[in-house]
């Protein structure tokens, strides 16, 4: 699932494509996407004729700012990306008009959600391809969307949060630090990518147990998880999967990964990665560089 170097890619692309532009029509061939609070009418009514004034992210959403006091909130879960281009239908499938390699990817060919824009014929579309369709796509006035448990019971966030906030919300916690970072209630996004590679660069094991972490503990994973987190954006992204940014180009943070993904591989200081499972997901880490507390 994108996260929120992943998000925040797709969110500062999406400022220099679409801002000012209004949302002519709107296709899809999974109506289930609005549902349980819309259907496509409904979003129809809420989208049509609005000119995009802003886009930005909470957590692991992205929320563009519609004319009207509207919002339209994207969250893209498991395989969803947005992109920005032109497309045809062939063959009843969306082929991109566009020569370029990035877009004939694969993993850009699932095109399941269309947002036709005014201006330039060669961007005119805000595209989600999602080959699991999984994702979610909701549009209403902005009071009526800030308050689905979308984003209302979301923490704060991860970048924006201070080490005495990040600190207090540990009073009382209990559980395994790697579960505890990827509870988008308690810091927003994280997800299993991110947890790894900032337990790694704080040398805690991801099966430590909050309660007996102390302070030099906590300042040590959040100096990593603002470290990891904007080296993420730097990189744009991790593409070990189906992430791709608004051009259809993968992230690069791939090349600069610390342990995800890398079981029987080598970690930075040449010990060997290990996997173990920790609340039903994978945790990668090392068990030289990394101390359990328990």
């Amino acid at each position: 699932m994108p996260e929120l170097p992943e998000v925040e890619t797709v969110v500062r692309d999406l400022r220099l494509k679409i801002i000012g532009r209004r949302i002519l029509d709107v296709w899809t061939d999974w109506p289930k996407y609005f549902k349980p609070h819309y259907s496509l009418a409904t979003f129809k009514k809420h989208v049509l004729r609005k000119k995009i004034e802003g886009v930005e992210r909470r957590g692991k959403n992205i929320l563009i700012h519609l004319s009207d006091k509207h919002l339209l909130l994207i969250h893209l879960k498991m395989t969803g990306h947005p992109l920005v281009g032109k497309w045809q239908i062939a063959n009843r499938k969306w082929i991109p008009v566009s020569k370029s390699k990035l877009m004939a990817d694969p993993k850009n060919g699932f095109i399941r959600l269309i947002l036709f824009l005014d201006g330039p014929k060669n961007s005119n579309m805000l595209a989600l391809s999602d080959l699991r369709r999984f994702a979610k796509v909701l549009c209403g006035p902005k009071e009526e969307i800030f308050n689905l448990p979308d984003l209302k019971g979301l923490g704060p966030e991860a970048l924006v949060i201070n080490f005495r906030e990040f600190s207090d919300r540990f009073e009382g916690k209990r559980g395994k630090i790697k579960q505890v970072l990827m509870d988008q209630s308690f810091v927003v996004g994280i997800g299993n990518i991110y947890s790894d590679e900032v337990l790694y660069k704080a040398k805690i094991h991801p099966a430590s147990r909050v309660e007996k972490l102390k302070e030099k503990h906590l300042k040590a994973i959040f100096k990593a998880m603002r470290e990891i987190l904007n080296k993420g954006i730097k990189f744009r992204g991790t593409s070990s999967d189906d992430f791709r940014d608004t051009a259809g180009k993968k992230g690069e943070y791939g090349k600069v990964i610390l342990v995800y993904q890398k079981t029987g591989q080598k970690c930075p200081k040449k010990h060997i990665i290990q996997r173990m499972k920790i609340g039903g997901r994978s945790a990668h880490f090392c068990s030289k560089c990394q101390e359990l507390i328990s």
